[in-house]
């Protein structure tokens, strides 16, 4: 059993090394979505851990837990099972794609609208034999979405919704990997029949090592900083593509300074 540290840490975020030969994209523009794609960004994320009964697991106060962890119910010895997390998220779909059907409703760019979303997923977490690690692995994902334009303020983002409706799919992560994939997906437009079937990239934000050859959740130049410090949130941050390479993360891809998740959704 690794250190209690070691492994609260590993519960909350998930191991992110890759392999050597990854380059950094040079030639980065705007990231935008192509036709029939949406870019979705997480601006915010409120997780909790259950165990296999669906309890909430809580920072042990007397610790004693071998995992730093208790039942919030009874003060067992909590062992996560389930990560339940529930996202705030906004981005852009570009236009003629499901979320962006009309020129009316565009608000980015001449081209894009702008998509509002809640997203609530329980992903199933399974011990690493290797390393001892929780790890990600599948789980359900649903929520709801607005297409919003402006309202009362055009300096602010938009606000006001034009189209409504709900998504579910199933979510896969492939540790150690940063990426997760949504299948099975679906969007239903209130008040329009039928639905629309979509799958999405999960990249998530990771920093590099000094060496430049192994990518870490944290981290900068190989110096550890703590999470608290101020510097930690606009520290270089970076994306894996689905060719290998590395894309930055850019200014307008963060939120109050953090590197932010992208969901890449296609119709």
């Amino acid at each position: 059993m690794r250190s209690k540290h070691c492994l609260f840490w590993a519960i909350l975020i998930a191991s992110a090394e890759l392999i050597s030969n990854t380059t950094i994209a040079t030639a980065q523009g705007i990231p935008a979505p192509a036709a029939n794609q949406a870019f979705l960004y997480e601006m915010s994320e409120d997780a909790v851990l259950l165990n296999s009964e669906g309890h909430l697991l809580v920072p042990d106060p007397s610790n004693s837990s071998p995992t730093g962890l208790v039942d919030a119910t009874n003060g067992a010895f909590g062992i996560p099972a389930i990560r339940r997390a529930t996202s705030q998220l906004q981005g852009v779909a570009a236009l003629g794609s499901a979320l962006c059907p009309t020129p009316t409703v565009v608000t980015v760019r001449g081209t894009e609208s702008t998509v509002i979303a809640t997203g609530i997923d329980d992903v199933q977490l399974v011990v690493d034999p290797n390393s001892g690690q929780l790890i990600p692995t599948s789980g359900a994902v649903s929520g709801s979405y607005a297409v919003v334009v402006q309202l009362d303020n055009a300096t602010d983002s938009p606000e006001f919704p034009v189209q409504t409706g709900t998504f579910s799919g199933v979510i896969s992560f492939q540790p150690p990997l940063p990426l997760g994939f949504v299948s099975q997906g679906t969007f239903t437009i209130d008040g329009a029949p039928g639905s629309v079937a979509f799958q999405a990239v999960f990249r998530q934000p990771f920093t590099r090592s000094a060496k430049g050859d192994v990518v870490t959740q944290r981290g900068v130049k190989g110096k550890k900083i703590s999470r608290t410090d101020p510097s930690a949130r606009r520290a270089p941050a970076y994306y894996l593509l689905d060719n290998g390479d590395l894309e930055r993360v850019r200014p307008d891809e963060r939120a109050v300074g953090w590197p932010t998740v992208r969901f890449e959704i296609t119709f």
